[in-house]
């Protein structure tokens, strides 16, 4: 299948590649009821989400370079993951922390598993359904990790995770031409991953299992490219993903704010938490110690 990945519409049972020609000059006849539909243009999103980390990557630094930020610093600064931070209101960390990096390394890691996956699943499920996959099973991983794991934390593989998890739908679908693309292999992969998350320090294994289970559900969700893109029970899996959030949202704040409640930090207050300092400065942390992990 891989050598005609982009130069075909659909893909029938195990083997055959129909095209229009197929079909007949003046008949035509309706897809076989066993088929699958791929996006045959180039994986413009993929390549637009690498860009993007690159930019944001380069950018942060320079901001530090040019005002003396330490790495941790700009990793505030530019919207990492801070449960205290989000639990006050700054719910937009759920979504910029997918597009920061905290070094070199992890930037190139986290953007060699977008080239190597991205193409494939925005192939499958399309442009828009692929940002919807791409974006939503990081937001997931996002907050799972806010739920359970206390440490401040960034990077793309809560939304790495999600699109193996768009691909285990993609198995569900379709086993067979899952089987002859993936083999065993994708499972493998997930699997030595988390055991390393699992049993490694510096790593936010909650985001990646959030990620895993949010590409899955949010793929049910959005269903594969020239699918059906709602029906009784899509809608009832997006009535289940807000729940999550709402829920997830509350329960975070329950957490994380307990010691300071019922009044919100004023302006110039001083927070103490674990490791972290901050500095309340109209509703912007500054942070003087903390330690991060991807």
């Amino acid at each position: 299948m891989s050598d005609n990945w982009n130069s075909k519409d659909y893909i029938e049972g195990e083997y055959e590649v129909l095209e229009e020609r197929d079909l007949g000059d003046n008949s035509y006849k309706s897809p076989p009821k066993r088929v699958l539909y791929v996006d045959r243009r180039p994986p413009y999103v993929t390549y637009t989400i690498l860009v993007l980390n690159i930019a944001v990557f380069f950018i942060m630094n320079i901001t530090g370079f040019l005002f003396n930020w330490n790495q941790n610093q700009q990793l505030v600064f530019f919207g990492a993951k801070v449960n205290i931070l989000i639990a006050y209101g700054q719910y937009w960390r759920l979504l910029s922390a997918m597009f920061l990096h905290i070094g070199i390394a992890h930037l190139f890691f986290n953007s060699y598993a977008i080239y190597v996956y991205g193409p494939m699943v925005e192939s499958l499920f399309g442009k828009v359904r692929f940002i919807i996959v791409y974006l939503g099973s990081g937001l997931i991983g996002s907050l799972l990790s806010y739920i359970f794991s206390p440490s401040a934390s960034a990077g793309a593989s809560g939304a790495i995770f999600g699109l193996m998890g768009s691909l285990l739908y993609f198995r569900k679908r379709n086993k067979d031409i899952f089987h002859r693309i993936f083999g065993p292999s994708l499972f493998m992969i997930i699997a030595v991953n988390l055991f390393f998350g699992f049993t490694s320090n510096g790593i936010d294994n909650w985001g990646h299992i959030g990620g895993l289970i949010g590409g899955y559900l949010i793929a049910n969700a959005v269903g594969l490219h020239g699918e059906k893109l709602l029906d009784p029970k899509k809608l009832l899996l997006w009535i289940v993903i807000i729940l999550l959030f709402f829920i997830g949202i509350k329960y975070g704040e329950a957490k994380y704010t307990v010691e300071f409640q019922p009044a919100i930090p004023r302006s110039r207050d001083v927070i103490y938490i674990d490791t972290l300092k901050f500095n309340i400065i109209e509703g912007q942390g500054k942070v003087y110690a903390a330690g991060f992990i991807s």
